[in-house]
């Protein structure tokens, strides 16, 4: 595909500065009703509120929440959501309420826990010493350095640190899944905070272990997007970042489809998800077998269905490591993303063939060896003391009643 069948829109200044007066304006008409039900409402034991960065049923809190209500169908239990979010990605019997309502503030301060998946309690909301809010982030073993989620903050002034202070002072827990990613975490948000190495509920289903059958999440993509049954699918989902290029995503995706016919068999489709920031970038004239998976709720979805993996920089492929199969590392900007953003470790040592552009992507592909291959990913998880073994969730909530017992 040429970059000319991708196209960016980005917002004018004017709508970023509406944007930004509306959102302040908001705040500042919830102050009083906020700070009401938070010195009123009294925490109900046992009662639950989640949210996800992107307000969508995904991620961490969605198999903790599932894992729960296996075992507790009747647990009192919210996800809080924005206006964006469709309430058919949720299930039929989960209680959503709306951020920004009367009804969210007394659902929120009335739950004895809160967990999240990122920066998303503490931007909205300061819990009460009664309260415990636990932590379990959307990243994994990834590379880029998250330091930047602490300056775009504080960059914003008053409301920004109070955030940061929020997260880092009033989060009780840290779930997290290996070594690795307690040095990173202790590195910005949460230094003093109490980590527990349970595992990431999201790699269950990667393990074959907890969601949906894969075969129904095939059913669901095949008729959402026409893919043809039986088609097997590589899935390519780049990162955000700042100047983001079509240049930079462009490899050529109907190539790509016959290097993967050529080297693994069979019929293939490309299915691309952008980044929930950089959805603008879109795919106008889609090529046969090549699908813009962009809206669709569920990341883990994808990836348990992708017979390969294609990204940049992006902490996903560090969840479908487990499973095993083939990841490749397409890296066009690596020297200004390094520069902008930052990078854990060298790309090179992960464990994923890596692009600098299409023509050494291609080469990667043509020259697979699955041996090496399984080598490289077992010293890489040894190496970063990964504990993720498909029973994350069960763990989670097995340590969720320990403390409820205390």
């Amino acid at each position: 595909m040429n970059g000319k069948d991708m196209t960016t829109a980005a917002p004018s200044f004017a709508y970023r500065l509406l944007r930004k007066a509306l959102s302040i304006a908001k705040r500042t008409l919830m102050f009083l009703p906020k700070t009401t039900a938070r010195m009123l409402t009294r925490p109900i034991p046992g009662k639950i509120a989640f949210m996800t960065n992107t307000f969508a049923y995904t991620c961490n809190p969605k198999y903790i929440y599932e894992e729960l209500k296996r075992r507790e169908p009747d647990r009192d239990m919210i996800w809080i959501v924005d206006s964006k979010v469709r309430a058919k990605d949720y299930p039929p019997d989960a209680v959503t309420v709306k951020l920004g309502s009367l009804k969210c503030l007394r659902e929120v301060y009335s739950s004895s826990i809160w967990i999240d998946n990122g920066i998303a309690f503490s931007e909205h909301f300061a819990r009460r010493g009664d309260q415990m809010h636990i932590q379990t982030m959307h990243g994994s073993l990834g590379i880029k350095r998250i330091d930047n989620a602490v300056l775009s903050r504080n960059k914003r002034g008053f409301l920004g640190r109070r955030v940061v202070r929020r997260e880092s002072e009033l989060t009780d827990y840290v779930i997290t899944n290996s070594a690795f990613e307690e040095g990173v975490f202790r590195r910005v948000f949460w230094k003093d905070t109490p980590m527990v190495r349970l595992g990431h509920a999201r790699t269950d289903p990667l393990f074959g272990r907890g969601g949906r059958p894969v075969e129904a999440i095939r059913g669901d993509l095949e008729r959402r997007y026409g893919i043809p049954p039986g088609c097997r699918i590589a899935l390519f989902a780049p990162t955000h970042r700042k100047d983001l290029s079509a240049d930079d995503l462009d490899f050529g995706f109907k190539r790509m489809i016959t290097s993967l016919e050529a080297k693994f068999g069979g019929k293939w489709t490309l299915m691309v998800r952008f980044h929930s920031r950089t959805k603008n970038i879109r795919i106008l004239d889609a090529e046969d077998g090549v699908v813009n998976a962009t809206d669709y709720p569920d990341m883990q979805e994808l990836m348990m269905v992708a017979d390969i993996g294609i990204t940049d920089y992006s902490s996903w492929i560090f969840d479908y490591v487990v499973t095993g199969r083939p990841g490749f590392i397409f890296a066009t900007d690596v020297e200004r993303y390094s520069v902008a953003t930052g990078l854990c470790y060298p790309l090179e040592e992960t464990p994923f063939p890596v692009a600098h552009n299409a023509q050494e992507l291609f080469a990667n592909v043509a020259g697979f060896d699955p041996q090496d291959y399984s080598w490289r990913v077992k010293r890489f998880l040894d190496k970063m003391e990964c504990v993720d073994d498909g029973r994350s969730a069960a763990r989670i909530a097995d340590w969720l009643t320990g403390l409820e017992q205390k």
